[in-house]
Formats: C-alpha cells, sequence, structure tokens
C-alpha cells in the first residue's frame, strides 16, 4: 500500500487565500455548525443526485471508532505538521488520535460521487465533470447544474468549523471515464504559518505522494481507497446502487453529546435522545421539502440516522404538527396555480401556497421534549419558506398568530425557473455563500430587472403574511369598534339631555345598586373549550394534555364526558388513528388533584366548586389529537 504522506500548501509568488480566509467565506450566518452542516450537505448530496438514476440517500453516523479503527487512523496521520511551526493543526490532531475516536460520517449513495481529475491544473476536457478538485482543491467554484441548490464549495467550509481539529476523511465512489473509482483523502483547514523560511497557507492534504519530494498529494484509488476505507469503518460502497461520497468529521463539536460530561454520560439515553432529537429537528426544519412526498407519493429523498449504534428513521414531516402545515402548502404551490408576477417588468417570478389550522391543535412536542425551547419546529406556525425549484428551505419569513380568527398557518413561496433561467438566477445570484437569504441589494451582479423580480416577490411575499396573519383583519375591526364606541357616546349624549340621567335614564345606569339582590340570576355552569398546554412521554407514549376551566355555579355535581379524537390534515375527525390505534383519556386532573376513573370513556364527576380540569389524552402514531368535553347533568339555568 502507498505511504500516507502529508502536504501542506506553501504561498506562491502570486499569493494564496489562507486557510483562515477561506474558512471566513460563509460570513457570519445566524446559524449553528450542525444546522450550517446539515443544510450544505444536504444541498450538495441533492446537486450530486441529479444526473443520477433512484432515490438518493443521505445518511448520518455518528460513531466512536474501534481499536483497529484508531490504529488505522492513527497510520493515515503518520505524519503531521511540525511542532516548530506553531501549526495548532499538528497538536489538534495529536489530541483526537488520542481520544476515544468521536467521528460523525455524513454520507449520500445513488450520487455521482466526487468526479473529474484529481488535479486542479489540468484543464477540461469537453464534457468532464470538476467535481472533486472543486471539492477537495478550489474555494468558491460554482456549480453549474440545472436546478441545483447554488455554488458549490464555499459550504464546505462548514464541515470544518464542526471539526475540533478542522479535519475530515473524505472517501468518495465515483466512475470516471465510464470506470468505478474510489478514491480516499485527508483535509484540514488550519492557520498560516512559517516553517524554514517558507510562509504556509495553512491547508493541508493527507494522501499518495505526487510527483517529487514536497509535492502535492493524490488521493488513494481503487483497491487502496477500498480496504483504507473499510479499516476506518466507512460505509461500504462496492456497486452502482452505493455510489456518492462520505465525509467523516473527526472529532465533531456535538454540544448535546457534551452535556453528558463523562464517557460514561455520553451513552445515558437521555443524552442519545437529546442528540437523536437535535439532528431530526434540524434536519427536519431546514429540509423538510426534500423528504415531503411529491403528489405520485415518491420521496425527493431519503434519510438514515445513527448514533452511537442507535440506527431511527427520520418522521414523515406531514405527520408532525405543526409541519404539517408547510407539507400541504408546498403541495398546493407544486401545483403552479397560485402565481405571483413582477409587473415592471410583467414576468412570473415565483408560486405560493398556504394552509390554516386552528391554534388549539396540540403540537407535536417530540422534539421540544429533549430539547425545550431550543427546539427549531415551533408549537404555534405563522411562517412562509422560501424556495428555489431545488426545494431547499433558504430562509423562513415570519408573521403572526391570526389571533382574530385563532389561526395558525404555514406557506411557500417556489421561485420560477424563468426563460434561460433568468428569473433563477436572480434569486440563486441574491444568496449569500450560506444560501440562507435573499439579499437583492447586497447582489452587484443582479441587472436592475432580476434586483426588480426579488424585490418585488419579497414584497408580494409580505402582503400575503399580513393577510394570513389577520391584520387587514385586526385594522377593520378596531376601526369598526372605534366608530360603534363613537356612535354609542353619541347617542348616550343625546339621551341624557333629552331624557336625564339617573335611574331608567337614556345611559341605563343604575344608581341603586341593585346587582346582588335576592332575586339575581346566577350564572349557569359552562366548561372553556379544551386548550392544549403540551405534550410529555409517559412510559415512552406520548400525552397530550388539556386544559378546561369550570365556570358558573350548580346545585348538584355535574357528569363531564370527555371524547377524544384524531385530527385529519383536511380539518375533519376521526375516531381511529392511521396505525389503527385511537386516543383514550387516560387521566384527569381536577384542580391539580388526580382522581381515580371508572372506565374508558366513563363519565367524570365534577365536585362543586372546581375551577380546572387537566384531561390527558393517549396519542397514537404521533397524530395530531383533539378533545371534545359535553356536561350530562348539573348545569342549573
Amino acid at each position: 500500500m502507498s505511504t500516507i504522506s502529508l502536504h501542506s500548501e506553501p504561498f506562491s509568488r502570486d499569493g494564496n487565500l489562507a486557510a483562515e480566509g477561506a474558512q471566513r467565506l460563509l460570513g457570519q450566518p445566524a446559524l449553528s455548525p450542525l444546522e450550517l452542516v446539515i443544510r450544505e450537505t444536504i444541498q450538495n448530496s441533492w446537486d450530486a443526485s441529479l444526473e443520477t438514476q433512484g432515490t438518493p440517500v443521505y445518511s448520518i453516523r455518528i460513531r466512536r471508532l474501534d481499536p483497529m479503527q484508531m490504529d488505522a487512523m492513527r497510520s493515515f496521520f503518520i505524519q503531521l505538521p511540525p511542532q516548530e511551526a506553531a501549526e495548532p493543526i499538528a497538536a489538534q490532531i495529536g489530541r483526537f488520535l488520542s481520544s476515544d475516536g468521536m467521528v460523525m460520517e455524513i454520507c449520500d449513495q445513488r450520487t455521482q460521487g466526487l468526479d473529474g481529475p484529481t488535479s486542479a491544473s489540468r484543464s477540461l476536457r469537453e464534457g468532464e465533470s470538476a467535481n472533486f478538485v472543486n471539492f477537495v482543491r478550489n474555494i468558491g467554484s460554482a456549480r453549474d447544474i440545472a436546478l441545483g441548490g447554488g455554488t458549490y464549495g464555499f459550504g464546505k467550509s462548514s464541515l470544518f468549523k464542526m471539526s475540533r481539529c478542522k479535519t475530515i476523511l473524505i472517501h468518495t465512489y465515483t466512475k470516471e471515464s465510464g470506470v468505478s473509482e474510489q478514491r480516499l483523502i485527508g483535509m484540514a483547514m488550519g492557520s498560516a504559518f512559517d516553517h524554514n523560511g517558507r510562509r504556509y497557507t495553512g491547508r493541508h492534504w493527507w494522501g499518495a505522494l505526487h510527483g517529487e519530494e514536497g509535492g502535492s498529494v493524490d488521493p488513494l484509488v481503487h483497491e487502496e481507497a477500498q480496504d483504507l476505507a473499510g479499516r476506518l469503518g466507512f460505509l461500504q460502497r462496492a456497486t452502482d446502487d452505493q455510489r456518492g461520497t462520505s465525509l467523516m468529521i473527526l472529532d465533531p463539536i456535538l454540544d448535546d453529546l457534551e452535556q453528558g460530561g463523562s464517557s460514561e454520560g455520553i451513552s445515558a439515553g437521555g443524552v442519545i435522545n437529546r442528540l437523536k432529537a437535535r439532528i431530526q429537528d434540524t434536519i427536519l426544519w431546514h429540509c423538510w421539502p426534500k423528504f415531503t412526498c411529491r403528489k405520485d407519493g415518491s420521496l425527493p429523498m431519503e434519510c438514515h440516522l445513527s448514533i452511537l449504534g442507535d440506527v431511527f428513521q427520520l418522521p414523515d414531516p406531514a405527520t408532525i404538527q405543526p409541519l404539517w402545515l408547510l407539507t400541504q402548502a408546498l403541495a398546493k404551490a407544486r401545483e403552479r396555480e397560485d402565481m405571483i408576477f413582477c409587473l415592471s417588468p410583467k414576468k412570473l417570478v415565483g408560486f405560493f401556497g398556504d394552509c390554516t389550522a386552528s391554534t388549539d391543535l396540540p403540537a407535536d412536542d417530540r422534539f421540544r421534549i429533549h430539547l425545550g425551547e431550543d427546539a427549531l419546529i415551533p408549537s404555534r406556525l405563522h411562517h412562509v419558506a422560501l424556495l428555489r425549484p431545488a426545494e431547499l428551505v433558504v430562509r423562513y419569513e415570519e408573521g403572526t398568530i391570526n389571533e382574530a380568527e385563532r389561526l395558525q398557518w404555514g406557506g411557500v413561496f417556489i421561485t420560477d425557473i424563468g426563460e434561460n433561467a433568468e428569473v433563477e438566477k436572480a434569486f440563486a445570484m441574491s444568496e449569500p455563500p450560506a444560501h440562507d437569504d435573499w439579499q437583492p441589494k447586497s447582489a452587484q451582479a443582479l441587472t436592475p430587472h432580476q434586483r426588480s423580480y426579488v424585490n418585488v416577490a419579497l414584497k408580494r411575499i409580505r402582503e400575503r403574511i399580513r393577510q394570513l396573519s389577520g391584520a387587514d383583519l385586526i385594522r377593520k375591526a378596531a376601526v369598526a369598534t372605534e366608530a360603534q364606541k363613537s356612535l354609542a357616546s353619541l347617542a348616550g349624549e343625546i339621551g341624557r339631555s333629552l331624557i336625564g340621567g339617573g335611574p331608567g335614564g337614556a345611559d341605563g345606569r343604575s344608581r341603586s345598586g341593585s346587582g346582588g339582590g335576592k332575586g339575581a340570576r346566577r350564572r349557569p355552569l359552562r366548561l372553556s373549550p379544551p386548550a392544549s398546554i403540551g405534550t410529555t412521554l409517559r412510559n415512552g407514549i406520548p400525552v397530550a394534555t388539556f386544559r378546561l376551566r369550570v365556570t358558573g355555579e350548580s346545585d348538584v355535581a355535574p357528569s363531564v364526558v370527555f371524547t377524544p379524537w384524531v385530527q385529519m390534515d383536511e380539518g375533519g375527525k376521526e375516531e381511529v388513528a392511521p396505525n389503527g390505534v385511537s386516543p383514550r383519556v387516560i387521566g384527569v386532573d381536577i384542580d391539580a388533584q388526580s382522581i381515580l376513573m371508572s372506565g374508558d370513556g366513563a363519565p367524570v364527576v365534577i365536585p362543586a366548586g372546581a375551577r380546572s380540569l387537566d384531561v390527558h389524552v393517549s396519542v397514537p402514531d404521533y397524530v395530531a389529537v383533539g378533545l371534545t368535553a359535553e356536561i350530562l347533568s348539573g348545569e342549573d339555568s
């Protein structure tokens, strides 16, 4: 097997981009390192799948290397930057090699892999790809792929930011000139340094030495790459269905694991569950369209997840309340019926879809249980997702809950491609390197027409947001209320001047205080509508809790029947969830005191003076559930 050699990039006479500059190319996006890595790698995997057959697969594997894999890792990094160069990478990799070997491997399959030449200096032949050199060698190279996610190369800096030692290993299985080929190379982004009178950029590669001593390195290829990748524990790749790329982040920064404390704490179930929730919550909030079924039932992408040996799947976004509102809005936007135009110049710029639901629907708290307020998916939705045709979330425009009609809502805007992709390019060029915004004012390369497309689209979207938020309705209601108050005040003044005040006067006010007399009518017993106050896990089963307020009075203890039901996407109610199980009332607390229930569906007797009821309902199959309450007796009218 070839000896693994280190190549540290020297500055040329004409200058280079230092590693620190490469890492700053993303700017300062308002996203965590994990969010950036997930957004960028899913985008790259999607782009790499556009010229292949089958549904692409995206996977995350967080694991510890076993002793044999750690031995292979130490052999791979047998050469490190010299200690006297004061390049921090050497000490950081050294600490990783003496640790328990935590890695985060991000993989895709059924993609084309990193193909093309391995040397950035060689010109491309007609029809030849530059995927390998654009990812491994170059910085900020554009990917000219129809329906792609954006510029290719900037986002890879997020991978190094995710690693404490700023180091990744890259294993790819691709086709070169029609022949299958495996490639393996290591890469690090450190800091610029001096050594033996020469200046270095801080970019490093590990691979097979190319040319004379001191030259660059090439990736290991064919059987050597396959053998070493296997010894390092990479995802196995041997068939065309397994074509793709694996990125192994060494010593990943995972705050949820670190909260477990020691190595023993890391394996604790609660810490693992928190990290599982974090990854699922992040993938769903930023990339849910890629895992939402199309009209024909097919999925754009599959997702497989594994954390420290615990294998699990990504939930269907359409089953999560309130995320399902966005999936319904996406289906409408995909129909391309609600069109948004720019009028000067006249141009179709995109398509809109929206969906509303009651604010009383209980939120799916499967992630919030573990993450609390750090969860990205909100408990109530009032957002529009901005997408380009690749259907990757650029960002969200946020409105407010429609309080007047007690509605939450979700919207989706998808840009049109336009003739010669003019519209699509306008939005792509207005994105910063992190692809997390549309900034037409900052995009100097936009033509005036292209800048108008983006500005008008954002203006029209914000108009829709005001409508969905009920802002126009609230404003009209406020005007009407003020008018009514003015008229009432005027009528009262006229009445007092003509008839006089006092008892029986036009203002209707009593001067003798008769409100609490012997004949006063008591208020009848009433229950407020059930309001969701959250979801918890009980013995591994999700349980939604609804709170009802008791008002009024009764001479006898009333009986109340609670009927839980399943909320359907179309707004209807069903008794049974898709898995064949019905929600059940499993407990009732009266004024914070649990009571003994006589049986499933049996009436609950409410003692006199009770003021608060908490009803606990089992949630089958993580569906949205609701509750109906009916007083059977005891209402004094």
